[in-house]
């Protein structure tokens, strides 16, 4: 992977959020000029580990992505949210027997592991004397243990119901956690013709619509194109930013399977880049293009048109949410 030669495809097998991360990683290595052996240079990673860090064969460490962002002048924060999501998204997928792989840029990781201790067996003529235990230390270590044991039954139990009886609150941070995938699986279901009444009570196209600000907010939700298409669906305040959305709350559906309050989503490149839409209906039989709300940079809250070529794009994403309901018939 270097200057001359374009980087090979990623694997087809990595979770979208995995998939996200690494785009935004090749496209910021790619942006700045920096191959492998420069980045070997400014980083305490090899060429080899970064190549397969970038070509998918292996999952970054978080400090490789930290270090990315130091060295090429990447959005930390936001890499370092990513990084979470896809983290979470590939334990997910991953069997639960797996062992945890040690990034190759470990401490000792391409070295040999210390030596086993070696323990010399005594000589069968000379096997080691018993000592016969005390009762008192017997007595003792029992009752010590069960005095444990009931301790550590008390706390369990203490946390369990601490457990039950606190959900956890909306996050209030910008940029995505772990989180988000327990709290996908609590977020209440909700009908196509809801998510689009919701879309226009932000009043698009028109003198009263919502300011674009990703700084700002609006009912409780961040008022750009991730925290709108939140509001709409229903989904925690102030709402996953782009990339939590397709990792987290959606499944990936061809742009034929498109309908009402389903998404058109490009979790990579720069903030000027990523975007989210709510599509509304195909222009015509054709489907060239699609009614969408959009909360949309420079301008506000927008009922457009966009082209449908942009979902082939290898960048825009169609997907549905998965609290997203057909509307009853009748």
């Amino acid at each position: 992977m270097s200057r001359s030669r374009p980087p090979a495809p990623l694997p087809d097998d990595l979770p979208d959020a995995v998939r996200v991360l690494l785009t935004e990683l090749r496209e910021l290595r790619s942006a700045s000029g920096h191959d492998l052996r420069s980045l070997e240079r400014r980083t305490h990673a090899s060429r080899s580990s970064w190549s397969r860090w970038l070509g998918g064969e292996t999952f970054p460490p978080r400090t490789a992505v930290t270090a990315l962002a130091r060295v090429c002048g990447g959005d930390r924060p936001r890499l370092e949210a990513l990084w979470d999501v896809a983290d979470q998204a590939r334990t997910a997928a991953a069997p639960e027997t797996a062992a945890p792989e040690t990034p190759p840029d470990a401490p000792g990781a391409d070295a040999p592991g210390p030596a086993e201790p070696i323990t010399e067996e005594p000589p069968p003529e000379a096997p080691p004397r018993r000592r016969r235990a005390r009762p008192t230390v017997l007595i003792g270590a029992v009752a010590g243990c069960a005095l444990a044991c009931g301790a550590v039954g008390v706390l369990l139990g203490t946390t369990l119901r601490t457990n039950a009886q606190e959900a956890p609150g909306p996050s209030a941070r910008h940029g995505a956690s772990p989180a988000h995938a327990t709290r996908a699986a609590a977020v209440r279901t909700i009908y196509r013709h809801e998510v689009v009444e919701r879309a226009k009570s932000w009043h698009p196209h028109a003198p009263g619509r919502v300011p674009y600000d990703q700084a700002g907010s609006f009912q409780g939700y961040r008022a750009d194109g991730s925290g709108y298409a939140s509001m709409a669906l229903g989904l925690p305040a102030p709402g996953p930013n782009s990339a939590a959305l397709l990792a987290s709350y959606c499944d990936r559906v061809p742009p034929a399977r498109l309908g009402p309050g389903d998404l058109v989503v490009n979790a990579t490149g720069g903030p000027d880049a990523r975007e989210v839409m709510i599509f509304e209906r195909w222009t015509g039989p054709s489907r060239t293009a699609y009614w969408a709300y959009q909360q949309r940079r420079g301008y506000g809250t927008d009922h457009l048109v966009r082209r449908a070529a942009l979902i082939r794009d290898g960048r825009h994403v169609g997907c549905h949410p998965r609290n997203l309901r057909d509307d009853p018939v009748g």
